[in-house]
């Protein structure tokens, strides 16, 4: 049980990691991709908020701020699109218009970042960077943990195996320990059985010699004083 809570838990931050690479490398290519197409619109700036995020590490805090904007634009057929998009510059309020790019026939990946923006460039970097870092510290404990931990339970539980073995295992047999063999009976002379003149019995009627009497040489009085009376 403890072995699949080992694995599962950095699998499943393994897999989380991947998963947020993905969306950074393919973030990165929509905004290339809207970059290259050369089709743009003027959108407006409908609204706009802050999301703060505060992490705590035992008595330091720390918190990060990011701007969210949303977007209006019409397309030149006279689609007309919202969207919203993270990481705008803090310049851009309500009311204001602005270019937005996107690719040959999707409007819905337009983005309002300028082409080659180094804020944006450089944050998907970092978190790629992050995120391989931490992906591969996952996959690392994971072949760790079975390469050292599993060999050293394996051997002993081996250990455990053998010495049980040898312990219940009979004498002679394949498994019982090594040593210099014990006697295996009495040794030559041993008495098996009672004496020759041991009685087998209780004794046959009852002694014949018993005292008949009183002894003669009993006293027949007591002294008619004590010594040292008056």
């Amino acid at each position: 049980m403890f072995d699949v809570f080992a694995l599962a838990l950095p699998s499943l931050l393994a897999v989380g990691g991947i998963s947020a690479m993905i969306w950074a490398v393919v973030r990165l290519r929509r905004l290339r991709s809207a970059w290259r197409s050369g089709l743009t619109a003027h959108a407006v700036c409908l609204r706009s908020y802050a999301t703060t995020r505060t992490r705590r590490s035992g008595p330091h805090r720390s918190s990060s701020t990011t701007l969210t904007h949303l977007y209006e634009f019409t397309t030149p057929e006279g689609q007309t699109l919202r969207f919203e998009e993270s990481g705008g510059p803090s310049s851009v309020v309500p009311g204001d218009t602005v270019p937005v790019r996107y690719p040959a026939g999707r409007p819905d990946r337009a983005t309002a970042i300028p082409p080659g923006d180094s804020k944006t460039l450089v944050g998907i970097g970092v978190l790629l960077a992050f995120l391989t870092v931490f992906v591969t510290a996952c996959v690392g404990f994971g072949i760790f943990y079975l390469t050292v931990f599993g060999g050293l339970k394996d051997k002993a539980k081996d250990v455990i195996e053998r010495s049980e073995d040898g312990v219940n295992a009979p004498a002679g047999s394949p498994s019982a320990p090594a040593g210099p063999a014990g006697p295996t009976g009495p040794p030559d002379g041993f008495p098996t059985g009672p004496p020759k003149d041991f009685p087998t019995g209780p004794p046959e009627g009852f002694p014949s010699d018993l005292p008949t009497g009183m002894p003669t040489g009993m006293p027949t009085g007591f002294p008619s004083g004590f010594p040292g009376g008056r």
